[in-house]
């Protein structure tokens, strides 16, 4: 959800990679530092929403209000002068990375030979992988529900294995960044179909499974071969700055509920939170939501999309903090059970509530759009490891963790909601 917002002398290298050619060498960050810096009061918040203006960075959080930490990546020229900037306004703040390219490296993709949970793979790797699996079992149907704007199958998988099931849909890496996303969705339908655990196997005969690990195919291929920090799809936005064409939509911004009320830079359309110059814009969007609609009333019961970073459960709303859903409570309850067993794993903590009491207020989300268009009566986003010491370059040595606490936290969730009366 949060993303990195690209400024003044490191635009220039994103945007040549925008431009180019399959084979280029991707963009690196050696000696890119990151630093978190706690902002305590309404005038280092503006002052810091003012830091282009004296040091080049990229910040990697929505700048929303003060109370919070927000993190910024800095290269190795200006970090003298990030420093006598923060000391001067008197802003805590400390050096977690000292080398982001290091860490990208130990986030980058591994052994792509054949499908695991140990490394990040490439979207051949991912979708070879579903498509084993559909051929290997009758009771998965998988489809595709539509093309991004650069041609690449958007894939889905329907897991159902007796009929009267009330379903749950999974989505995932909506965010080109969040490799995570798509991981621990594939890991979670991995354990639908293959896991001997009884009480998974038992899930995933009492209700059906409909799953879309990869909405935004174009973006995530970008991150692999020219531009890490990228969050956006890829379409040509109609826009430009100094430095030329600018690119993408945020497609958690672009659907249609309560869209553009609310978010930051979301109006900005070189940035990359840009919701649109209007809502349900884009393909991949579209072709997300005529899938959800090819389904009865009432079918889909429950909407997880699944994001990075912050170990949150966020519900609706999201575009007020004052506003909150009829059943909020219910809801609430529900998203208690997940966070609770997926504390109990590793100890990892998931705050959960209204995301935009929680996080911050924005529009145009799924989550939102799923429950107050689509009536489907629990929706959630899972925002995943961790709380910012890797932030969206979790290393992959930690996929498998992930997937174990979200497994153990998904199986209370379903079981909470079961006796709450959502899948009645």
């Amino acid at each position: 959800m949060k993303l990195v917002f690209l400024l003044i002398a490191l635009v220039p290298l994103v945007m040549v990679a925008a431009k180019s050619t399959p084979g280029r060498m991707a963009a690196r960050y050696d000696n890119f530092a990151v630093y978190k810096v706690d902002i305590d009061t309404d005038e280092k918040m503006e002052e810091l929403k003012k830091i282009h203006e004296r040091v080049t960075v990229h910040i990697l959080n929505e700048l929303m209000g003060p109370g919070r930490s927000y993190y910024l990546i800095v290269g190795p020229l200006f970090r003298r002068a990030l420093d006598r900037f923060l000391n001067f306004l008197e802003i805590v703040y400390e050096v977690v990375v000292d080398d982001l390219q290091k860490l990208l490296d130990d986030s980058a993709v591994g052994n792509d030979d054949q499908m695991e949970w140990e490394n990040y793979h490439s979207l051949d790797t991912i979708y070879d992988w579903i498509d084993k699996e559909c051929a290997a079992h009758d009771y998965l149907e998988c489809g595709v529900i539509g093309k991004s704007y650069e041609g690449r199958e958007i894939k889905s998988i329907k897991l159902s294995k007796r009929p009267g099931n009330k379903a749950i849909f999974l989505e995932g890496n909506i965010h080109a960044m969040e490799w995570i996303s798509s991981a621990t969705v594939t890991f979670l339908l991995n354990q639908l179909i293959n896991s001997e655990d009884p009480e998974m196997q038992r899930l995933s005969e009492e209700y059906d499974w409909i799953v879309v690990p990869m909405v935004n195919p174009d973006g995530f291929v970008y991150t692999h071969e020219v531009e890490r920090l990228w969050r956006k799809n890829r379409r040509p936005n109609g826009y430009s700055n100094t430095t030329g064409d600018c690119y993408g939509i945020d497609m958690n911004r672009n659907f249609g509920y309560h869209w553009g009320g609310a978010g930051w830079n979301i109006d900005e359309p070189c940035d990359h939170w840009f919701g649109g110059d209007e809502p349900n814009t884009e393909v991949e969007i579209l072709s997300l939501q005529n899938f959800v609609n090819s389904f009865e009333d009432g079918y889909i019961r429950s909407y997880l999309a699944f994001h990075a970073y912050g170990q949150y459960v966020l519900l609706p709303y999201g575009h007020s903090n004052t506003e909150f859903p009829p059943n909020y409570d219910q809801m609430k309850r529900i998203a208690a059970a997940f966070s609770d067993a997926a504390a109990d794993v590793y100890g990892s903590v998931f705050t959960y509530g209204a995301s935009g009491l929680l996080n911050y207020v924005v529009s145009g989300a799924a989550k939102d759009w799923a429950y107050g268009v689509k009536n489907v009566p629990f929706t959630c986003t899972v925002e995943l490891r961790d709380k910012g010491t890797y932030g969206f370059f979790l290393p992959s040595n930690q996929i498998t963790e992930v997937g174990t606490e979200v497994t153990a936290g998904l199986k209370a969730l379903v079981n909470k909601a079961a006796e709450e009366g959502i899948y009645n």
